[in-house]
């Protein structure tokens, strides 16, 4: 007269949570083979930052983004210029002149000054900026869910002729992507590069030839840490169902199905002995590549996209020792700004422990079908 009582394999739930690298299959024999990927089923995933204008989505290629910096408390107008041209602003040793997408797009009015975002990028050889109302996140997506504009929107005249492609992030969620080329006149480029030529009397911001490194600014209980960009995939929100996992490292929060992928997850806090975070809206999953895994730290909050040069790597302090030590092996001096950032190596990322953890996983995977191969 008892209820029932369901008795869960746990191997085989990990073997589907932590699947190898390589599908085995059995051959007639009995004995299993690796089955060999075919270069057409591997897929090229492309990396978009997006932002808010006036309450849209849009994109931009990863790629074509230097940096994202805070909107400045003022700007220096610039009499005469285009609308889009809402002046100037100090950049690193020259000007970076300034433009409102809202009016690029045909949006419509400016956003608010000092919480706008500032998206630095190369347009036809000139590094202006790009005002956007707020940034959101960077996202690596399947190029198979990304098509062309519709026709009808391209022949319009209006914002909508600068939407190249758009990006079906699921749930009803579509992103527009831009091409930061196709936003401008051919006239206002030329007003542009003079108006920068003059501003900076010979020492107009440059192209950038020299060796810079661009890093995912985040911040934890009031202080900054980086992330060289190419270690993150993507940056999104916490989700709100984490699985946790028994015996395992107390910072280690659990895992995520994060769009049919699952990660496990690192609570950062944790990782340096911070108090607990409140919960904020503004907390952030940013998943990054460490060696053969992948993981995503929860942070606080994503601040910026931001671009310095090598002589800005200064070593750790040596007051840091053990596993501080090991993870923030660098730190990033702006003294322009005096600000330092944590600049934590991407290969400590997941302790020891959490390496073993995930390979004894996949271990006992494949033994598992070794196993059930054998006649």
């Amino acid at each position: 007269g008892a209820g029932v009582t369901k008795i869960l394999d746990i191997e085989a739930l990990l073997a589907r949570a932590f699947p190898r690298e390589a599908t085995v299959r059995k051959s007639s024999g009995g004995v299993a083979k690796p089955i060999a990927t075919a270069a057409a089923d591997i897929v090229v995933r492309r990396r978009l930052i997006t932002f808010d204008v006036a309450g849209q989505e849009y994109a931009l290629s990863l790629d074509a983004v230097r940096e994202i910096v805070l909107a400045p408390d003022s700007l220096a107008y610039v009499p005469g210029s285009d609308e889009a041209v809402r002046g100037v602003m100090a950049y690193r040793d020259g000007l970076l002149p300034l433009l409102s997408l809202r009016v690029l797009l045909g949006l419509g009015g400016h956003a608010p000054q000092h919480s706008g975002k500032i998206i630095v990028t190369v347009v036809a050889g000139t590094v202006v900026g790009l005002i956007a109302d707020n940034a959101r996140s960077i996202l690596s997506v399947d190029p198979r869910l990304i098509e062309p504009a519709p026709k009808v929107l391209s022949a319009r005249a209006g914002g909508e002729a600068r939407i190249q492609e758009i990006y079906r992030a699921g749930h009803g969620r579509l992103i527009s992507i831009l091409v930061a080329e196709t936003l401008f006149r051919e006239d206002v480029m030329q007003k542009l590069a003079q108006t920068t030529a003059q501003a900076a009397a010979g020492g107009a911001v440059a192209d950038g030839t020299t060796a810079e490194l661009r890093f995912l600014v985040f911040r934890l209980d009031g202080n900054e840490f980086a992330l060289p960009i190419d270690a993150v995939d993507e940056v999104a929100r916490v989700p709100e169902q984490i699985t946790r996992l028994p015996k395992t490292p107390k910072f280690l929060e659990g895992v995520v199905n994060l769009r049919g992928t699952v990660l496990p997850v690192v609570d950062q806090r944790r990782r340096f002995d911070m108090p607990p975070s409140d919960g904020g809206a503004a907390r952030r999953l940013v998943v990054v590549t460490s060696g053969a895994h992948r993981a995503g730290l929860i942070v606080d909050s994503v601040t910026e996209v931001l671009r310095c040069g090598a002589d800005a790597i200064r070593p750790a302090p040596e007051l840091m020792t053990g596993e501080a030590l090991a993870l923030v092996g660098s730190v990033i001096n702006l003294e322009a700004s005096g600000r330092m950032l944590l600049l934590l190596d991407p290969a400590e990322l997941l302790s020891r422990a959490e390496r073993g953890l995930l390979d004894s996983f996949s271990k006992t995977a494949a033994g598992k079908d070794t196993r059930q191969s054998r006649p």
